[in-house]
């Protein structure tokens, strides 16, 4: 019995050894668990050249907005590519938990570029936009009451009902805001073909302290300080031009149907 034993735990340890030695990816795997990180999902995501939107092995299409520039095709959409940067994954992390009522089934890809996540998710609870996109009203800006309380007062109308099982026909936005890192998240919701696609902006100021440029992709940080009023402007910009990903990816699923 004591030799059956011994063989036994002999060829756990020699499994688990040949395993972190041969196979990277379990490593990669294990760290992206480690930091609450959700899976990629199994879709293979590549850059058309004649638009720029991004298109999936199994057929979807998704836009950046419409000053794209096609020649920047970098998609991270893997664990080794996420594990390249040491705290990347826990950063991306961090920035999809601000929103608790919706859970992120699966990563379809990050965008180094434009700083968006682009995943596929469910409702733990319902989540009131603070603002909705729609093909026929363009006045609405993507603001939200969240980010209104900082740098001052934004009114956009929802109505009061007919909201709780997400969007349908035009895009839910929000946006939440951490003094902490500085850092904004505007988070867009879209019915396509079925699934929920959720579209994260995360914005955030460079950090003053640490080799980030160790430790996180180039150019993920913004030079712009999001807790100084005086950069309000540029702030109010970014989010306006933010609703053309929006707008894009609503005229895209509508155009797919």
């Amino acid at each position: 019995m004591i030799r059956k034993k011994s063989v036994f735990y002999l060829s756990v340890i020699s499994f688990t050894l040949v395993l972190l030695s041969s196979c990277t990816s379990s490593r990669e795997i294990f760290n992206r668990i480690a930091t609450g990180l959700p899976p990629f999902s199994r879709q293979v995501w590549n850059v058309d050249p004649r638009n720029g939107n991004a298109r999936s092995s199994s057929g979807l299409e998704l836009g950046f907005g419409f000053e794209w520039w096609v020649t920047d095709t970098v998609l991270l959409q893997t664990d080794k590519q996420i594990s390249a940067y040491p705290k990347f994954p826990d950063y991306l992390a961090k920035a999809l938990r601000k929103f608790p009522e919706i859970v992120v089934d699966s990563i379809y890809f990050y965008n180094l570029s434009r700083k968006l996540l682009f995943a596929e998710y469910h409702q733990a609870k319902p989540l009131k936009p603070t603002a909705e996109i729609s093909l026929h009203d363009e006045s609405i800006p993507a603001y939200s009451k969240e980010y209104a309380r900082i740098f001052g007062d934004i009114d956009t109308h929802i109505e009061n009902s007919g909201w709780e099982n997400g969007p349908q026909g035009s895009v839910y936005s929000n946006v939440r805001y951490s003094k902490k890192d500085r850092q904004f998240v505007l988070l867009q919701r879209i019915s396509y073909k079925g699934r929920n696609i959720a579209v994260f902006h995360i914005c955030t100021t460079i950090p003053k302290k640490g080799k980030w440029w160790e430790e996180y992709p180039y150019c993920i940080f913004w030079r712009t300080d999001f807790g100084n009023t005086d950069n309000i402007d540029f702030i109010t910009y970014y989010l306006h031009d933010a609703r053309t990903v929006a707008v894009e990816n609503l005229q895209l699923s509508q155009k797919n149907e």
